[in-house]
């Protein structure tokens, strides 16, 4: 089910002389909160309740995706549709594949591009800079995305104007009721930090982002993202979402090296340590690899590490590349109320996606059916009874999806229910099968080295200069080919 809005705001608010613009979202009809802020950061978040005259909904279901854009490196941005390599595809083209996936009551994606109609702003000195127009951003909340990730490095391709044009097309959204509520980008690190809080029919979400800012770190006084190599602003950020009055907590990371399966060291510190077992948050949704990574569960909390393309027309086409690497992850996260009235995860559903290039669409089965065996393989290494932590394996699915199940998700009303009846477990994979796996992706490191050089330091950064001295996260020099090959839309 979705969500309708009639109407959404986002309002300042002063209460007691502090300033709040968390945006809340109740039934149909916006409201905004006065909460602070500023408020103290818990160290974990046990959900905080907040009355409401509305009986909490007892269920609620998340649509995941990974990186979304519209537009080709540098191309020209046009209101009807998007080219690459000279062909043209209107919007409905372009997404009738997905279209069909977003059946959630949030549907969550990566917008890695500026929105803009403008095709005379001054792009940053990238190898590749991306925009899309605000007429195809409409066009995906029309089809249901309704919440959305600004915190990512194309964010600012386009410099300071860019970021802001993204800043105005995404709020005339909210406005509109169109969209529920957009994180990552803001015009401070204090506003870029902050929780953006929706009200679902009784039950509050608090969502946050931050990623690889690639020299457009929010600062005092400076609009921009909060930097996920800087350790600072990464406390910041799962501070304050720690710290929000919701009975949910969702973290968007853009984070990790490109085109790696592997699951960082780092990664796993910050996100599974830091936001989950210490944060408590509830959901984290990573992305920024151009493949798909594992998938974690601990303490009931969910890590996807890495989602891998939704769609984009700037992109490769992954489908060059081994059955690891191939494919991209559209995951709904199924939530429902236990005795205790707190929503907790019963099942996940993935869904292998194929053509992310250019018409994302579910993977044919018999190809998706293997996907979800890779993703059974990467879980393995993700296992960790010290932490608690365990990697998520899926049973395939006749339509080649993967479904996990909870062991009390068959007793669940409706939805849940009905999907997990029958769960019995991860499928088993053939030893033909495991070979294959094991030769497209035994050879890479599942967990990157814990001995590779990571230095924390963040040097200063200013919008339009590359960063003087070493980069914060190193990682092995490539040539200039290989970069070109994944961003090919040009």
């Amino acid at each position: 089910m979705r969500v309708g809005v009639l109407a959404c705001a986002l309002v300042v608010a002063v209460v007691g002389g502090v300033k709040a613009d968390d945006l809340t979202l109740r039934g149909p009809v916006a409201e905004v909160l006065t909460e602070a802020p500023d408020a103290p950061q818990r160290q974990h978040a046990s959900p905080l309740p907040r009355p409401s005259m509305l009986a909490p909904r007892r269920t609620l279901t998340i649509t995941l995706g990974g990186d979304l854009g519209l537009g080709a490196h540098a191309a020209p941005v046009e209101p009807a549709g998007s080219r690459r390599h000279g062909a043209f595809l209107r919007w409905d083209d372009l997404t009738s594949g997905i279209r069909p996936l977003l059946d959630g009551d949030l549907n969550f994606a990566n917008l890695e591009t500026v929105v803009t109609a403008r095709n005379d702003l001054e792009p940053e000195a990238k190898t590749f800079v991306f925009r899309s127009h605000p007429e195809g951003v409409r066009h995906l909340a029309g089809i249901g995305f309704n919440l959305l990730s600004t915190a990512n490095n194309h964010a600012v391709d386009y410099r300071l104007a860019g970021m802001r044009e993204t800043m105005r097309h995404l709020d005339a959204l909210a406005a509109e009721g169109r969209i529920l509520a957009h994180a990552g980008l803001g015009e401070t690190s204090a506003v870029a930090a902050r929780p953006r809080v929706l009200d679902l029919e009784g039950v509050r979400v608090a969502v946050s982002a931050m990623g690889i800012a690639t020299g457009g770190r929010a600062g005092d006084e400076r609009p921009g993202l909060m930097e996920w190599r800087a350790p600072g602003d990464v406390s910041a950020v799962i501070g304050r979402l720690a710290g929000a009055s919701a009975d949910l907590r969702i973290l968007s990371v853009h984070h990790g090296e490109e085109r790696s399966v592997a699951t960082d060291p780092d990664a796993i510190r910050k996100l599974r340590h830091q936001a989950l077992l210490g944060g408590g948050i509830d959901i984290v949704a990573g992305h920024h690899a151009h493949v798909v990574q594992g998938i974690e569960i601990t303490d009931g909390r969910l890590i996807f590490y890495g989602l891998g393309n939704l769609l984009h027309p700037g992109m490769q086409d992954m489908g060059t590349f081994d059955m690891c690497r191939d494919y991209g992850l559209l995951a709904r996260v199924h939530l429902a109320g236990g005795a205790s009235g707190r929503l907790t995860m019963r099942a996940v559903e993935v869904i292998p996606l194929t053509d992310m290039h250019w018409r994302a669409r579910p993977m044919p089965p018999q190809r998706a059916v293997e996907r979800i065996h890779v993703l059974n393989y990467l879980a393995a290494a993700l296992d960790d009874p010290a932490s608690g932590a365990r990697g998520l394996r899926f049973a395939v699915q006749a339509d080649g999806s993967g479904l996990h199940c909870e062991p009390d998700a068959q007793s669940v009303t409706g939805r849940v229910g009905e999907l997990c009846k029958g769960w019995s477990g991860a499928s088993a994979t053939s030893a033909s099968l495991s070979a294959r796996i094991a030769s497209a992706c035994g050879g890479r490191e599942l967990v990157a080295s814990a001995s590779r050089p990571r230095s924390l330091a963040q040097p200063a950064f200013r919008l339009g200069l590359t960063p003087a001295g070493p980069p914060p996260s190193p990682i092995a020099p490539r040539d200039a080919s290989w970069s070109r090959n994944v961003f090919a839309g040009n």
